[in-house]
């Protein structure tokens, strides 16, 4: 069972999903990439969000703990969409979350048009989901001036990561390879 590792809400454990399609990001990977993202924008604070592959939830609350003002969750599965409102109701973090149950990035219109400072991109590893949503995050304006990105992928996956977005890390943890880029501003 995942917990939140830092900020405020630092020891709260979380539920995950059960099933064979569900891979939780490590309490160390998910160390790490905080690190890094730490590492890249200082504070979480006034931080506004987007977690696109929520899941139960951990990486967009883990945000929240630290500090982030606004957090936008899309996850497609009913069961997952579940987990995640009840891990927001344990953080008590209803004001600073917005859920959509539904898929990326069709799901986004019903988010608001406030551009964010850091996507939290970690989708299913079997669909190749991520293009289509960098993609609809430059093309909708979704990503303010100095934007972070983090993506959590299979590590044999091959991304091209379109214009004018740049690769600022890479690192790899057993079966995951994270990436952080930047939207420039």
């Amino acid at each position: 069972m995942p917990v939140i590792l830092g900020g405020r809400r630092r020891g709260t454990k979380l539920l995950v999903p059960d099933g064979k399609g569900v891979r939780p990001t490590l309490a160390r990977v998910r160390e790490a990439l905080f690190s890094m993202i730490t590492s890249q924008i200082g504070t979480f604070t006034d931080c506004r969000v987007l977690d696109p592959f929520a899941g139960s939830g951990a990486l967009g609350l883990e945000a929240y703990s630290r500090g982030a003002a606004h957090i936008d969750f899309v996850e497609a599965n009913r069961n997952h969409y579940a987990l995640l409102l009840k891990n927001i109701e344990k953080l008590d973090a209803h004001a600073a979350c917005h859920t959509v149950l539904g898929y990326t990035p069709g799901a986004w219109h019903r988010l608001g048009n406030e551009p964010y400072d850091l996507v939290l991109c970690d989708p299913p590893y079997a669909a190749d989901l991520l293009p289509q949503t960098l993609e609809a995050l430059l093309s909708q304006n979704r990503l303010a001036p100095g934007a972070i990105l983090s993506l959590e992928l299979d590590p044999n996956t091959v991304v091209d990561i379109p214009k004018p977005l740049e690769c600022l890390k890479t690192r790899q943890y057993a079966q995951c390879l994270i990436m952080l880029l930047r939207f420039p501003g």
